[in-house]
């Protein structure tokens, strides 16, 4: 499955960070320490698909394990969606409440879900939301963006295997994701569409659409703008400044769109911007310390727009960026509880898809490379 120690290491943390809360709230340390030993040896012996199987029983074999996602949904999702206090999740509420109000023409954040929460996605969040509110849920779309992910590294690895082997690792070994999928939680669907809309920009010719759909996958949560950066390094060195220059106005002006007509409205109910006490809260152990998380982390992003960077070293510093507010927000929250917390390990979702997406990146550069330098060594060999 992986092609080196680091990758495998890479891969583990993708897999565990992001279900830790998860397994630690119903399994206790013991159950976390278990999960992780479990996930370590599973990352390094697993199975792989005979090289004999043919690509039309790996299609078969992928769609019978999305039939049976999409089984597990229908049979778990309503029982878990009972809308009650500590039963499911009110995310998938958030959404529905969202894209209703947006399709109807309403303010979105006048609204609060059935336990009483405020609504705290931007306006890309219900947008995306919107086609599935519509067919019935929103929770529907983790139906839709976590195949389509493994699709897209099948596309970037040119290896329909490799991409079944590791969606079934996923699935078998990231409870966070079959949590999303029958809660309705969109964390895994939010962070996909972000890393299926930059991975879009970086490879089509149609750069000016790609860039406005990324927009509207960047208007989800605010911490994803912060990407903005690295993706303009990357078009500034592949297709040039010009290019870069152009694909960040239209970013900009998509985000924008979908932001600031709802905070002028009325900025005292603009409710997103209370999605900030996720850091800020951390003002209480140190004096502005959740505005200094907040600007390192932009310090990052910028440092890492410059120096070389192929497909693989994009999504890997995406990764980056996205997971040093969640390291800092672990460690401070059990320094600010005096005790272990993980439930900051819940948004580690936002990053581990990037590396996911990394580790396929680099994996396909590996084989094509080797695959060119043993065409090379032919031709040498036969003289041409």
């Amino acid at each position: 499955m992986v092609d080196s120690g680091r990758a495998g290491v890479a891969l583990w943390i993708a897999l565990v960070v992001p279900s830790s809360f998860v397994v630690h709230k119903y399994g206790g340390s013991a159950g976390a320490i278990a999960y992780a030993l479990v996930a370590a040896a599973a990352v390094a012996r697993a199975p792989e698909l005979p090289a004999r199987v043919s690509d039309r029983t790996v299609f078969r074999f992928a769609l019978i394990t999305l039939v049976l996602v999409a089984a597990v949904f229908a049979v778990v999702y309503p029982i878990v969606d009972a809308r009650a206090p500590g039963a499911g999740s009110d995310d998938d509420n958030t959404l529905d409440l969202g894209a209703s109000a947006l399709l109807a023409g309403r303010f979105p954040y006048a609204q609060t879900t059935y336990l009483g929460n405020h609504l705290h996605h931007l306006a890309g969040a219900f947008v995306l939301a919107a086609p599935f509110a519509a067919l019935g849920a929103s929770a529907l779309q983790n139906v839709f963006w976590i195949p389509m992910f493994f699709v897209a590294v099948w596309v970037e690895t040119r290896d329909s295997r490799r991409a079944l082997e590791l969606a079934w690792l996923v699935l078998a070994l990231s409870p966070a994701v079959i949590h999303d999928i029958v809660t309705g939680t969109g964390y895994a669907s939010n962070a996909i569409a972000v890393v299926l809309g930059l991975w879009w920009l970086t490879r089509t010719r149609h750069r000016d659409l790609a860039a406005a759909a990324w927009g509207v996958a960047l208007a989800s949560r605010a911490n994803f703008l912060l990407l903005v950066p690295i993706a303009c390094g990357w078009l500034r060195e592949h297709v040039g400044p010009h290019a870069a220059l152009r694909a960040a106005a239209i970013v900009g002006a998509t985000v924008a769109l979908l932001t600031v007509p709802f905070y002028l409205h009325d900025p005292q109910g603009f409710t997103p911007l209370e999605a900030a006490d996720r850091l800020l809260r951390f003002d209480t152990l140190a004096p502005h310390l959740g505005g200094a998380l907040i600007a390192s982390t932009a310090a990052l992003a910028v440092a890492l727009s410059f120096g070389a960077m192929d497909a693989a070293a994009l999504f890997r510093r995406c990764a980056w960026v996205q997971a040093f507010p969640v390291a800092a927000g672990l460690a401070l929250s059990c320094v600010q509880e005096q005790r272990l917390t993980l439930w900051y390990a819940r948004y580690a979702a936002w990053f581990a898809w990037f590396a996911l997406m990394a580790l396929a990146a680099g994996g396909s550069l590996k084989r094509h490379e080797t695959a060119r330098r043993e065409l090379v060594d032919e031709r040498e060999q036969i003289g041409l």
